[in-house]
């Protein structure tokens, strides 16, 4: 039997947790007139808090919906996480990965921060696998035996895949305004519509990609009716 794809959870919560609890004990002990690197810190605490109440916010608003609408629930809630985090959120780990570099820390280590770098990126890895599993889960749900209704076929698929469609989705389920980003990150950051559309979609696609990673392909079929 083939084995279904898996991810493995790399404790995005709690290591952003740990980061922040490091670094607010580090600033206690900076001296208050060592303004660059208080400013530094508080920088970094302020960003990570932010990451935190964007959890926060996804655990009691986004999860608990989702889960209602697909009659469902989600194994490992970091991946829900991780399909909304912005690519940004890397630079954080990044710039924090070179700060700790040369301190004295036992409790995060490079594979850690490696591991949390990708985050940003890896929910464009979980809507592309939604977007493979969705494409085909459609198909089979409006599959008719009868060759002559396969023009049929395309314009369903059609409706129902196209960004457009996925983006108004995107909104019903409030994914948008719950993405995980930088602090001063702008919500629309002057992009043109048809980005945000597309941004909107693939968010859709990466929640896609969350049930077929934890559940698998039967559980996108069955629950595909809740997006035409």
């Amino acid at each position: 039997m083939q084995k279904r794809i898996k991810w493995n959870a790399v404790g995005l919560a709690s290591k952003t947790k740990t980061l922040k609890r490091i670094l607010k004990e580090a600033y206690d002990e900076i001296p208050s007139d060592h303004l660059k690197s208080l400013k530094k810190l508080q920088n970094f605490i302020d960003e990570l808090q932010n990451i935190l109440h964007s959890i926060s916010l996804i655990n009691t608003n986004v999860i608990p919906n989702l889960e209602n609408i697909f009659r469902l629930q989600f194994k490992t809630p970091e991946m829900i996480y991780i399909a909304l985090s912005r690519p940004s959120i890397k630079n954080i780990f990044e710039q924090l990965q070179i700060y700790f570099k040369d301190q004295e820390n036992e409790e995060i280590s490079n594979e850690d921060f490696a591991e949390l770098c990708t985050i940003g990126d890896a929910g464009n890895t979980l809507a592309l696998v939604g977007d493979a599993a969705l494409d085909l889960a459609v198909i089979e749900y409006f599959w008719d035996s009868s060759l002559s209704k396969i023009g049929e076929l395309t314009k369903k698929r059609e409706k129902i895949v196209k960004n457009e469609h996925l983006a108004k989705i995107c909104e019903r389920w409030q994914l948008y305004e719950h993405r995980i980003k930088r602090l001063h990150e702008s919500s629309l950051g002057g992009a043109k519509l048809e980005t945000i559309i597309h941004e909107k979609g693939t968010l859709v696609e990466a929640i896609f990609g969350v049930i077929y990673l934890e559940l698998g392909f039967k559980e996108v079929l069955r629950v595909v009716p809740t997006i035409q």
